[in-house]
């Protein structure tokens, strides 16, 4: 094999493993995150904007997930901590989705907060966040 023909050879296999990405979607889980000025949250009613598959608790909590579509791609979520229980910030509930890099794109908005006394709480200065786990 002539020099030319092994450079243009060696240079054609370095470019096929470099474009060896994942062009099409990566399905996998995303979390949404809360923050909160208090630690006596029991309840927090959320809207979430984005396609997904399923919306569950964080492995280790024991949080009573409700859903509610109201349409193609937008939920209502109330998530309930066990009687006696607070919710903790950080991880709120795991959601199952098509594209996980499409994280930046789903929205997560507190509509409503319960304390531990079942009172209602206003949702000034708190915050969810869609992340990759």
């Amino acid at each position: 094999m002539n020099p030319r023909t092994l450079v243009l050879a060696l240079l054609c296999g370095t470019l096929a493993a470099g474009c060896s990405s994942a062009e099409g979607p990566v399905a996998g889980e995303l979390e949404v995150r809360l923050a909160t000025p208090n630690t006596d949250d029991r309840a927090v009613l959320f809207l979430l904007r984005g396609a997904q598959t399923a919306v569950t608790a964080p492995s280790g909590s024991n949080y009573r997930i409700l859903k509610a579509p109201l349409g193609t791609d937008t939920l209502r979520v109330l998530v309930i901590a066990p009687q006696g229980g607070h919710l903790a910030a950080g991880a709120l509930v795991r959601i199952a989705v098509p594209d996980t890099r499409q994280a930046a794109s789903y929205v997560a908005r507190p509509l409503d907060v319960a304390t531990t006394a079942y009172a209602q709480r206003l949702v000034t200065g708190y915050q969810l966040t869609v992340v990759q786990p």
